[in-house]
């Protein structure tokens, strides 16, 4: 009986990984137009794989009642934090370290 909840929790523990739930990884910016993150310095992603936060982007707001421009994008060299999104294609691009 032992075994077979031993083999259920392990196959459970497996289930989980194959299904790349969400993971925090840390980047840096090495290219700003078109934005590239390095990540983990394994692999680089390109804007198609990135999802930004307003923390990381420009964007209009009002101030006031003036509209008002926020300048938020990375430069090159800066460092981020990104959130893997499940199934791995997709990261968050959270906010700068």
């Amino acid at each position: 009986m032992a075994n077979l909840i031993e083999t259920v929790k392990k196959a459970a523990v497996e289930a989980i990984q194959a299904s790349n739930p969400v993971a925090f990884s840390f980047g840096m910016v090495v290219k700003e137009n078109p934005l590239t993150i390095n990540v983990d310095q394994k692999m680089e992603l390109t804007e198609e794989f990135l999802v930004l936060t307003s923390s990381v982007k420009s964007y209009e707001t009002k101030i006031n009642n003036q509209k008002v421009v926020v300048d938020n994008r990375l430069e090159k060299d800066e460092q981020v934090i990104l959130i893997r999104m499940q199934g791995g294609q997709k990261f968050i691009v959270l906010d700068r370290m």
